[in-house]
C-alpha cells in the first residue's frame, strides 16, 4: 500500500510518514484538499525550529550493558553522567563537559555499589550533589569534586537504605530543596528528607513501577505500572489520587507532566508514551482532573488525544522543556528525536519535525534551560548516549539578529530551590520553581544584589565519625583536667 501524505501544520510541503497519523494532530483531514490544508498554518515562533549536533562529541566510552528503565544519562551545566561497563558492583562515568574528545580507558569512576545501577540524577540546586539507585537495595549520594574526579569514589557522601528489593528510580523534588522520591521492586514508593537522611512517607504500589515522574511545582508524582495503569500519587497523604489505564501494550509505559509558568491548567495534563496491544508506540495527553478512583463516568480515564505512531520496539522517552512548551521523544534503539508544541486548545500537540542521525541512542537527557546559548538562538540542548559516545544536539531556532530575543526565552528555573525540605514535609503548599531572567549577565546582577539561599547541609558518614572523633578527643581532655582539678581540690582541703 502507499504511504499516507499528510500536510503538516508547520507548513512545510507535503510529507511521507511511514505509519497512519492522527489527522487532528498532525494537520488536515486527510481528505482535505491543499489550500484547505494551507488554512491550518499556525502562528508560532517555534514552528521552524531544528536540530543540529555539536562540533565536539565524548568519544571511545565503555558503556554498561545492563538494561535498565531510566533515561541512560543525565546532564547539568557542569558534568554529565552514565553507567560505566565494570566487573562486580556498578560504576558510574561522571565526565566533565569541558573534556571533549577521546576518553581515556581508566577514568576515574564512583564505585561504592555493591550492585548494578538502576538509576541516578543530578540535584537541581547542586550540580556537585549525585544521587544513585542500585540493586544493592540502597541509594547514596556523592559529592563530586568542581574539577572533576580524580581517582575512585567508594565513600559516599550518605547513604538511604529502607527498601527491601532492588531500588528502580530515585529522582530530586523540582522546587523543594533535599527531597527525594525512590521506587522499588518491593512495591513501594518512598519520599526522602536526605538532609535529614530520613524517610520522610512511603506508599504501597499495587505494582511494579516503570517509571516515577514529578509534577511542574513538586507536589505530586506520576507513576506507570507493570499492569498497565498511571497512578497519581500525594506523597504528603500516602496516597492515589488518581488513575487510569494509559496504554494496552505489555511493553513499558513512560510519562512526563506538562505545566509551565502561570499555566496553572496545564499543570494537571500529563503525556505518557506506550504501546498499543499489537505492538504500536502511542503518545497520548491526559487531564488529571478527569481522572477519578471511584467514578463509573463514560469520560474518566478518556485521552484528550492520543496519536498513533509506528512499529517501533523501544520505549518512548518523553521530556518536557517548561518555559518554550515544547516536547521532546526519543525512543531507545531509536536514530531520531520527534518534538512537538504544546497547545492548550485542541489538539494539544502539534507536530514540528524530527531530529535524525545515522547512530541509534542508548539513551537522551535535556540539559537545564540556563545551559543554552542564548546568542545563537538556542532554546534547548540535549546529550545523546549511543554505543559509545555521547553526542551533544542543539535545537535552536532560526534568526538573523543576534540581539537577546526576549520572546524565545522566558524566565527560567534559576537553580535555587524554592521551598526548603521541612516546610514541604511539613505540608506547606508548593511553589512554583524559583525563576530567573535568562538575558545575559542578568544572572550575574541577581547574585551581586543578593546571596542566594543556601541549601540543605548533608553531612557524610566520613565528615561525622570525624566530628565524633573530634568530640571524643576533646571529651577525653576534659576529663583528665577534670581529675587534676579534683586532686588539687583535695590537697587544699587537707
Amino acid at each position: 500500500a502507499s504511504l499516507p501524505r499528510v500536510w503538516l501544520q508547520h507548513g512545510r510541503t507535503p510529507h511521507t510518514v511511514r505509519a497512519p497519523l492522527h489527522p487532528i494532530l498532525f494537520g488536515r483531514p486527510l481528505g482535505a484538499t491543499p489550500a484547505e490544508g494551507m488554512k491550518v498554518v499556525r502562528d508560532s515562533k517555534f514552528r521552524h525550529v531544528f536540530g543540529e549536533v555539536g562540533k565536539e562529541k565524548y568519544d571511545d566510552l565503555r558503556l554498561s550493558s545492563k538494561a535498565t528503565e531510566s533515561n541512560g544519562i543525565r546532564g547539568n551545566s557542569k558534568f554529565f553522567c552514565f553507567a560505566w561497563d565494570s566487573g562486580g558492583g556498578g560504576a558510574l562515568a561522571v565526565i566533565p563537559r569541558s573534556k571533549t574528545g577521546r576518553t581515556p580507558r581508566d577514568i576515574p569512576l564512583v564505585t561504592g555499589h555493591t550492585g548494578p545501577i538502576l538509576d541516578f540524577e543530578f540535584s537541581p540546586f547542586d550540580e556537585t550533589l549525585l544521587l544513585s539507585a542500585s540493586e544493592d537495595t540502597t541509594m547514596k549520594l556523592w559529592r563530586i569534586p568542581d574539577e572533576g574526579l580524580k581517582a575512585h569514589m567508594k565513600e559516599p557522601l550518605a547513604s538511604l537504605d529502607g527498601h527491601g528489593k532492588k531500588v528502580l528510580f530515585s529522582t530530586f523534588n523540582p522546587t523543594a530543596d533535599s527531597i527525594v522520591a525512590s521506587c522499588s521492586f518491593d512495591f513501594t514508593t518512598k519520599i526522602w528528607n536526605v538532609a535529614e537522611l530520613d524517610e520522610a512517607f512511603s506508599i504501597q504500589m499495587p505494582d511494579q513501577v516503570n517509571h516515577l515522574k514529578w509534577n511542574y511545582n513538586g507536589s505530586l508524582l506520576a507513576a506507570t505500572c507493570k499492569d498497565k495503569k498511571l497512578r497519581i500519587i500525594d506523597p504528603r497523604s500516602s496516597a492515589f489520587v488518581g488513575e487510569v489505564k494509559v496504554h494496552e501494550g505489555v511493553k513499558p509505559s513512560k510519562v512526563e507532566w506538562l505545566g509551565g509558568p502561570s499555566l496553572t491548567d496545564e499543570g494537571f495534563k500529563f503525556v505518557t508514551t506506550g504501546f498499543t496491544s499489537q505492538a504500536e508506540r502511542q503518545i497520548g495527553i491526559w487531564d488529571m482532573r478527569k481522572l477519578d478512583l471511584n467514578s463509573n463516568s463514560n469520560e474518566c480515564g478518556e485521552p484528550m488525544n492520543m496519536l498513533q505512531l509506528d512499529q517501533g520496539t523501544g520505549a518512548l522517552y518523553p521530556h518536557f522543556d517548561h518555559g518554550a512548551q515544547m516536547l521532546y521523544v526519543a525512543g531507545k534503539g531509536d536514530a531520531n528525536i520527534r518534538y512537538f508544541e504544546a497547545d492548550p486548545a485542541e489538539p494539544f500537540f502539534h507536530f514540528i519535525n524530527d531530529f535524525r542521525t545515522t547512530a541509534p541512542q542508548k539513551g537522551f537527557c535535556l540539559l537545564p534551560k540556563r545551559c543554552v546559548d542564548v546568542r545563537k538562538h538556542e532554546i534547548i540542548r540535549g546529550l545523546k548516549l549511543e554505543n559509545s559516545a555521547v553526542q551533544p544536539v542543539s535545537f535552536r531556532v532560526p534568526r538573523k539578529s543576534d540581539a537577546f530575543q526576549e520572546d524565545l526565552y522566558p524566565d527560567a528555573p534559576s537553580g535555587a530551590a524554592a521551598m526548603g525540605p521541612d516546610e514541604w514535609v511539613g505540608g506547606g503548599n508548593c511553589r512554583e520553581p524559583a525563576l530567573s531572567s535568562m538575558e545575559p549577565g542578568a544572572a550575574a546582577a541577581a547574585q551581586a544584589s543578593g546571596p542566594a539561599k543556601p541549601a540543605a547541609g548533608i553531612v557524610s558518614v566520613k565528615d561525622l565519625k570525624k566530628q565524633l572523633a573530634e568530640a571524643n578527643a576533646r571529651i577525653e581532655t576534659l576529663e583528665k583536667e577534670n581529675e587534676i582539678l579534683k586532686a588539687e581540690l583535695t590537697q587544699l582541703k587537707g
